[in-house]
């Protein structure tokens, strides 16, 4: 990082003083002080005058862009919290959004209903009164959330606005109508589309149909995010189907939350990124996502076949209360008579299956082992039961991952962080649920497990993946770096002291070590201290 001399002064809104600015571009950091005017970065240079309305002595901190989460849900959530503190008191300042076919919009009026029970399986209590992508962004810009947000749909939404909940090919003027709406979410802002390969709608799509809709947006420059069709047993294929849509629609690929699930799968982690490594020798623009915990979390109905879920949730209701497909869904999917198969867990026991969120919370922490003891029933009844009896609103937090591969991933060139976190908090607590910790640790946790703790990253490397790097994949020009010019997004940390303190058992629980957030130059979290500012801002593609 080569710091210029700055001889003009001008008066500045904020002035960081006396700090190591890591700018987010992997160079190593350095003493520097930061001004700020208004919402930009007006000079980053060593001894600048203290003539700004605030100083702030940060000698011994770090100063980094603000932090970008490349793979979120919070899009479900923000209506309800727009104040976002959970993701901002980590230093996130921006987040991608839309992920896993997960998005609120389109919407087809007449399946309003069928949309909100979709997302509710992962927590998200929607009252949607809009059809359009770009009404869902108007109803957000109106809740003015204090994080920025980059939006993208999602293929399930799509395909449930033009399709329904079955499973079927989408002949050609289905296929017509999704580009159509593509093409709207397009104009309206979006980054380009998710898949959730394994969420019913999105997982009945033909990889014909992904390259089919990818191809009509790259001309537009949109983006492919993916969480793929496997991340068990059929990983490789699965990550090589990413890939192909992307080279042969020619867009740009994100393959989310880079895992390899199960235990019996954990030693295809290394094969998975060598497929990445060798489609980008080749010229595939393609990258990855992981979080830093050897757990992952969504919807507990997650667990059951995709054939369960055809004709959306009232179906699955039905199904679960037939004893027939009761029995067919446990010999589908039960192993050895005490571990259950999925394609995004692999193989997991029942005591590595805990319960996150539902609507009796006296059940949420409970693994499904535990709860099948309480009840006096086979654990295989103990999960169907309770996605009956609560509807399909039941999310999950499950143990399926290598502690080695969580941080080979993250250490991989190409792959960025993401926190792939479902719901957002605000205020002091108690706050329900047992939800997955990277809810509130996500970026802290690298800094002190990664950087400080287990050397797997250097500091520079770890702002880069956080920072710099998903602005470059997004476009975001003016984000994810501390240059001149570029919005005053910042975060302000000790490295010495930066942990995350939320755990699976005590999840509710914000980050230390982070004194200072800005967004759009508005300090958000002051010595400490939250405000929610409204000061976040849709972004746009470029």
């Amino acid at each position: 990082m080569s710091l210029p001399r700055v001889t003009v002064v001008e008066e500045w809104s904020l002035l960081l003083r006396g700090g190591t600015v890591v700018d987010g571009s992997g160079a190593p950091g350095e003493r520097a002080d930061v001004a700020i005017a208004g919402d930009r970065i007006a000079a980053v240079a060593r001894a600048l005058p203290a003539r700004a309305a605030r100083v702030l002595d940060v000698a011994g901190l770090v100063v980094a862009p603000g932090f970008i989460d490349a793979h979120a849900h919070s899009d479900l959530f923000y209506l309800d919290c727009p104040a976002a503190e959970s993701k901002l008191r980590q230093g996130c300042t921006t987040e991608v959004v839309g992920m896993c076919s997960f998005s609120p919009a389109p919407v087809d009026p007449a399946r309003r209903d069928l949309t909100a029970a979709w997302v509710a399986g992962i927590g998200a209590r929607l009252d949607i009164r809009w059809e359009r992508f770009g009404e869902y962004l108007a109803a957000l810009r109106a809740a003015r959330p204090s994080i920025n947000v980059v939006p993208f749909v999602g293929h399930g939404a799509l395909r449930l606005a033009a399709l329904g909940p079955d499973d079927r090919p989408a002949g050609p003027d289905a296929l017509r109508a999704m580009i159509r709406l593509l093409d709207e979410a397009l104009d309206a802002g979006a980054f380009g589309f998710s898949t959730g390969l394994v969420y019913p709608p999105s997982a009945y799509a033909t990889t014909e149909e992904l390259v089919a809709l990818a191809r009509a947006m790259a001309g537009r420059g949109g983006l492919y995010f993916s969480h793929i069709r496997n991340e068990g047993a059929g990983l490789l294929a699965a990550v090589a189907e990413a890939i192909h849509v992307g080279e042969a629609a020619g867009v740009g690929v994100q393959i989310a939350h880079v895992k390899a699930a199960g235990r019996e799968n954990w030693g295809k982690l290394e094969a998975a990124l060598r497929a990445i490594d060798a489609a980008r020798a080749r010229g595939v623009d393609v990258t990855g996502d992981a979080y830093p915990y050897d757990a992952s979390s969504t919807k507990m109905d997650n667990l059951l076949p995709a054939w369960a879920h055809v004709g959306g949730v009232p179906r699955l209701l039905e199904r679960l209360a037939d004893p027939a497909t009761r029995r067919r869904i446990v010999d589908e999917c039960l192993v050895d008579g005490e571990r259950w198969r999925a394609p995004s867990v692999g193989t997991v026991g029942f005591d590595e299956v805990q319960v996150a969120t539902c609507r009796r919370r006296e059940l949420e922490g409970l693994t499904l082992a535990e709860l099948a003891r309480r009840r006096g029933v086979p654990p295989a009844e103990a999960l169907l039961d309770l996605l009956r009896e609560e509807q399909a609103t039941v999310s999950m937090v499950v143990f399926a991952q290598s502690p080695d591969n969580v941080a080979r991933a993250l250490a991989h060139p190409a792959i960025m962080v993401g926190s792939d976190s479902l719901g957002l908090t605000a205020g002091p607590g108690p706050h329900p649920g047992k939800p997955h910790p990277r809810m509130y640790g996500t970026f802290p946790r690298v800094l002190a497990v990664y950087v400080r703790e287990h050397g797997r990253l250097t500091l520079e490397q770890a702002v880069h993946k956080m920072t710099g790097m998903p602005a470059r994949r997004l476009g975001l020009r003016d984000r994810g770096l501390l240059r001149p010019g570029a919005a005053a997004d910042v975060v302000v940390f000790d490295p010495a002291t930066v942990r995350d303190e939320a755990t699976f058992a005590d999840p509710h629980r914000y980050p230390t070590g982070i004194p200072y957030v800005i967004v759009n130059g508005a300090l958000v979290v002051d010595g400490g201290r939250f405000t929610a500012a409204g000061t976040g801002r849709i972004l746009t593609p470029r």
